[in-house]
């Protein structure tokens, strides 16, 4: 891990970043974690404020007959007995306030952080109006309430929504929202992803939305109804994800394919705002299964994709080679798809069973204390040195270096990026690009060592924060969506 080193000069003060023992270097496996089950996999995890971590799946313990869908898990990886099993679980955690929504089969519940059940959300499935058929994405407003992709039963004849729909609205109480116009496709939607602007990329198995044509890859407004200004040209396939740049270009991964290149399956793309392929990026980029005996191509699948420092991202699926180099599971690209050295001859281990490759990391979730969780359902975890087969479903590796440089504290801030008062007694105010979007940051002593973490909203130029950090000299760093970084010395008094 990466720790700043405060030196004092006659006229000046730096912050500088170096690299600790070589038993917490970046990415090597943190051997105080051990988080062991018997089976099956974690769709998604949520590490907790006290260290604790949140786990949605289907995951069975020792003799326990019984899978449990959702559990957490103490700092060290043990199991947290005091926490409420009720069925509940399975799929995506979502946090909001101080409560948690996740996927469970066709549908969502809500849960207060122990497990249980809140009450003031109803079981979608018993109200009338709507029935579960399909599962696909959800996403959550900031009132709480839901947008639910897929494919739906709705019986609402008072306003006739009556059939199948694909995008349907929920109100905070798991209702069905009647101020909403819930919409409709020939398929299923899987994936959702909304932009700055409200709009919501979707990647379906339809060829027609409301009557009118679309690719598999598509994007609609705030309230549903078609953006015919995007058009992805993708005519086979599905996205696993989507992740959209500040700048309005999109990053996608999954398989899928364009008429203009028959012979390619695209497994990571660009896209422009537009849905072209942005020129700039290297759609070639190959993920394959490596040296795994009669293993078919259809089971190569980039299913993740994340920002990491430095404006890169962090590619997670079932590989075991990106553009010829090993890479399991794991892997780092930079803007243009150029493979970084990260994560070489590291990762986890797939594998096959009656011909059928199995295995892979489902996504990695790196903490505001820059821990790095690795989740899935995988042979274990390498280094590159040491191979740790009891790390199976969760791993914990110690995180990325956040930054390598030296920081003059005296230096001139941009004007861009301000802190002011500063000195400041606990509260300032923080002046952005106006432009930002949605970030976060981080406020890091003299050891490196995370002290509090914001989540910045966008929009706003100026956020008024505050800090009950002891009198001393601290680095604040803020990152961007987009990987844009910007630091400013903040002093406590």
């Amino acid at each position: 891990m990466g720790a700043f080193v405060q030196r004092l000069g006659a006229m000046m003060m730096a912050l500088m970043l170096y690299t600790t023992a070589a038993t917490q270097v970046p990415l090597s496996l943190d051997g105080t974690f051990e988080c062991s089950f018997n089976t099956w996999y974690v769709a998604s995890v949520l590490p907790l404020e006290d260290g604790s971590i949140l786990a949605s799946g289907r995951m069975k313990f020792g003799n326990d007959l019984n899978f449990k869908n959702m559990m957490r898990f103490m700092p060290d990886g043990s199991r947290d007995m005091n926490f409420a099993t009720n069925g509940a679980g399975g799929g995506a955690i979502k946090r909001w306030d101080n409560k948690l929504y996740v996927g469970v089969g066709q549908e969502v519940r809500r849960l207060y952080l122990d497990g249980e059940l809140d009450n003031d959300f109803i079981t979608m499935s018993t109200q009338p109006f709507y029935s579960a058929l399909q599962g696909g994405d959800y996403h959550v407003y900031p009132d709480g309430s839901i947008l639910m992709s897929g494919a739906h039963s709705l019986y609402d004849t008072a306003r006739g929504f009556v059939g199948i729909y694909n995008l349907i609205w929920f109100t905070n109480t798991g209702h069905l929202d009647t101020t909403k116009t819930h919409r409709y496709c020939n398929g299923v939607i899987y994936e959702i992803e909304q932009q700055p602007d409200g709009k919501f990329l979707c990647s379906g198995s339809c060829t027609t939305y409301e009557g009118q044509p679309v690719r598999r890859i598509f994007r609609v407004h705030a309230d549903g109804a078609l953006d015919t200004s995007f058009d992805s040209q993708v005519t086979w396939g599905k996205a696993g994800e989507f992740l959209v740049l500040e700048d309005e270009r999109i990053m996608v991964v999954g398989r899928f394919g364009r008429p203009d290149l028959p012979n390619d399956t695209i497994r990571m793309a660009c896209l422009l705002s537009n849905g072209d392929l942005d020129p700039s990026f290297d759609h070639t980029i190959s993920f394959g299964l490596g040296d795994i005996p009669n293993a078919l191509d259809l089971g190569v699948i980039p299913n993740s994709i994340a920002h990491w420092p430095g404006g890169r991202f962090v590619v997670t699926g079932t590989y075991q080679v990106v553009n010829g180099e090993p890479r399991y599971g794991l892997c780092v690209v930079d803007s243009s798809g150029m493979l970084m050295p990260e994560f070489s001859n590291a990762g986890v281990g797939t594998y096959v069973y009656q011909g059928q490759v199995l295995g892979g990391v489902s996504g990695v979730y790196l903490t505001p204390d820059n821990m790095l969780y690795v989740y899935g359902t995988f042979h274990g975890y390498t280094d590159g040195t040491t191979n740790d087969p009891d790390q199976r479903f969760i791993t914990r590796l110690y995180g990325p270096d956040l930054t390598t440089a030296v920081f003059d504290a005296t230096a001139p801030v941009p004007a861009t990026v301000r802190v002011a008062p500063n000195p400041t007694t606990g509260q300032f105010t923080l002046s952005l690009p106006a432009d930002l979007g949605p970030a976060q940051a981080r406020l890091l002593d003299a050891s490196g060592r995370v002290v509090q973490h914001y989540t910045l909203a966008g929009g706003a130029e100026q956020q008024h924060l505050s800090t009950n950090a002891e009198a001393g000299t601290y680095l604040l760093l803020v990152e961007a969506r987009a990987g844009q970084q910007w630091q400013a010395r903040v002093v406590v008094e």
